[in-house]
């Protein structure tokens, strides 16, 4: 697997192997101008979507602002009001153009921060799966989904998952209440969408792999056994091209 949200071309010599899962944003020039599939013709291409923040370019320069809830402290990003249905229209509106980027070629979309929208918010998640699956059909998007556990088993067409923040080499760091969270919820999560054929990667930052160590019961083993690939020491930002191991 790769993430990368800069602009940059990918380095000489960066050769995600056959049937990789490669992440772009829209922004990136391959993907906004063409080219992604040419630069990765035998990998799986992903444009990242996220349906609960807007990127502050496009809201700049915006005619029609989407209803908003505030600014994410920690990541700067102006949020979505879903108490308005304006939102979830932006939304979807956004993931129908992301799709038909570089002449709708790439594999699916990465979904981000379903997180935000889970438990409460489950049917606007749903939602916006269904109206771009509608809206594109019969050709749409297969699916990569950022965490947004709760809502893995009702997504047709997933073909992807990441657990970002969730690697086997930081959960001794983990405190004993998300290593339960681990066993009873992403553990039984991961095991049941393996059945389903579906790769599962891991990331982890920079920033998580000090701390205070806490007792693993063989909780990273068992994640270990689960996970396809994982990508470890990265940095919050992702404007580094790596290869997940």
């Amino acid at each position: 697997m790769s993430i990368y949200f800069g602009m940059a071309d990918p380095p000489a010599g960066f050769a995600p192997p056959a049937a990789a899962d490669v992440v772009l944003e829209p922004y990136h020039p391959s993907v906004k101008y063409g080219g992604f599939a040419d630069l990765f013709p035998s990998a799986n291409r992903w444009v990242y979507v996220n349906p609960t923040s807007v990127d502050p370019w496009q809201l700049e320069h915006s005619v029609d602002r989407p209803p908003l809830s505030g600014v994410d402290e920690r990541w700067r990003l102006p949020r979505l009001d879903h108490d308005h249905p304006a939102a979830l229209d932006w939304a979807v509106a956004r993931a129908i153009e992301a799709w038909h980027l570089d002449d709708g070629r790439s594999t699916g979309l990465f979904v981000d921060d379903f997180d935000r929208l889970l438990p409460d918010r489950a049917e606007t998640a749903r939602a916006f799966l269904d109206r771009v699956a509608d809206a594109t059909a019969p050709t749409g998007p297969a699916w990569f989904v950022n965490r947004g556990i709760g809502i893995w088993h009702d997504i047709d067409g997933l073909a992807a998952v990441l657990l970002e923040d969730v690697a086997p080499q930081i959960v001794p760091s983990m405190s004993a209440h998300e290593q339960r969270w681990l066993a009873d919820e992403v553990l039984p999560a991961v095991e049941q969408v393996r059945t389903r054929g579906v790769r599962v990667h891991a990331l982890s930052y920079d920033d998580q792999e000090a701390g205070e160590m806490h007792p693993d019961p063989g909780l990273a083993d068992d994640l270990a056994a689960l996970i396809d690939t994982t990508t470890t020491g990265a940095k919050r930002s992702l404007d580094e091209w790596r290869l997940s191991r």
